[in-house]
């Protein structure tokens, strides 16, 4: 097992962690036996990201005896309504309660992490502030609940605001090579798609991790494999599968990353997460991406925007990632679909998006299966 170490602490962190995602999805012993297992292996690092409450009960099992083994990162607006229906919240009011009401099912007082939950707009943030939610989160820190504050997030603008206020420890983002990379991100007013660039980082996205590390906030990475699209050839907007152990190293290659979170539904993808100690690195070797251009992208949404502006004010990157996140199980993706302002309904059909996309993505389609799937 490999720690990389918290810059403002000192708190050795594990580079691989257990995401919450997955694990609603099991029966409680397996549940069980793979946390349990995970922390035997050196793991300390558990997200509580979940879909269900039936999780918390599971972790705390897993906990006893050895709760400082851990280091539990939870999630402030994240609650459930009664009938265990996962909602995000800013009533702060129910924001406190939803965050005790953890602590409690989990059998500890404190939070070592805990992340102002799923930030996407900017308008969600000025609601954060408005609300009283980050004055909350401040106090709990003051009270010694929470150990360090974060926020997640999958947008770099929010990233950005959220980082200007000083009071942020750590943050949660979406890493992965199909996030990151676009064959023309550097160049967006470039008409001359023949142009065969290679794949790269995106600018802003480079810049936000550079600027992460240069302040001592470090990121723990959501979503590494994209809900497992990369691992499958036939769902990859790369058309080529790529493995476990090469998409850990891409993220922790990104500066700033301490740790990849990874939905575990079965002991087999802990084997695989864990097995990424064992590979060589030729097998951590991610290089043929870097390969790849345009043509090799061909009717696939890479979600870098170009397509925008959109008449009906359609986040059209979010809509399209959302939906595959979806069709790739991912159990979240709906709710943080139906949170979007405009959602595929709004589809004008007027094709600008297609004009501007230098990928092909038949996008007007694409917003008739998220209709369809969604039901907005």
């Amino acid at each position: 097992m490999d720690y990389r170490l918290i810059p403002k602490t000192g708190q050795k962190v594990s580079t691989v962690g257990v995401g919450g995602t997955s694990l609603h999805s099991i029966d409680e012993d397996l549940g069980l036996r793979i946390v349990s297992r995970a922390l035997e292996s050196g793991v300390n690092m558990i997200d509580l990201t979940v879909e269900s409450p039936n999780v918390f009960p599971v972790v705390r099992k897993a906990l006893k005896g050895q709760r400082e083994r851990a280091l539990l990162g939870l999630h402030l607006g994240l609650t459930f309504l009664k009938d265990g229906q996962y909602k995000r919240t800013r009533d702060v009011s129910i924001v406190r309660r939803g965050f005790e009401k953890q602590l409690a099912e989990l059998g500890t007082d404190y939070a070592d992490f805990a992340y102002i939950h799923y930030v996407d707009e900017l308008a969600d943030v000025e609601t954060i502030f408005s609300s009283g939610t980050f004055d909350l989160a401040l106090k709990l820190k003051k009270e010694g609940r929470i150990r360090q504050l974060g926020f997640s997030s999958h947008k770099t603008e929010i990233c950005r605001r959220l980082l200007a206020t000083k009071e942020i420890d750590i943050f949660m983002f979406s890493v992965n090579p199909a996030y990151d990379l676009n064959p023309v991100a550097n160049n967006p007013m470039n008409e001359d798609w023949s142009d065969q660039n290679n794949l790269r980082v995106i600018k802003d996205r480079s810049e936000l991790y550079r600027q992460a590390e240069s302040e001592g906030v470090p990121i723990t990475v959501m979503k590494p494999f994209a809900a497992g699209r990369l691992l499958d050839e036939r769902s990859s907007p790369f058309k080529r599968a790529m493995t476990v152990p090469q998409l850990v190293q891409y993220c922790l290659d990104r500066p700033a990353v301490v740790t990849c979170l990874a939905g575990l539904a079965a002991e087999s993808d802990l084997n695989e997460l864990l097995a990424y100690y064992d590979s060589t690195p030729a097998q951590r070797d991610y290089s043929i991406i870097s390969r790849l251009t345009l043509e090799d992208l061909r009717g696939q949404c890479v979600y870098c925007n170009h397509c925008l502006p959109c008449p009906a004010r359609i986040d059209i990157a979010s809509v399209h990632k959302f939906l595959d996140l979806a069709l790739a199980g991912d159990q979240m993706a709906k709710n943080h679909y139906l949170a979007l302002k405009n959602q595929a309904g709004a589809c004008q059909e007027c094709g600008s998006c297609e004009d501007n996309c230098p990928f092909q993505v038949p996008v007007r389609e694409k917003m008739k299966g998220a209709l369809k799937l969604f039901g907005r």
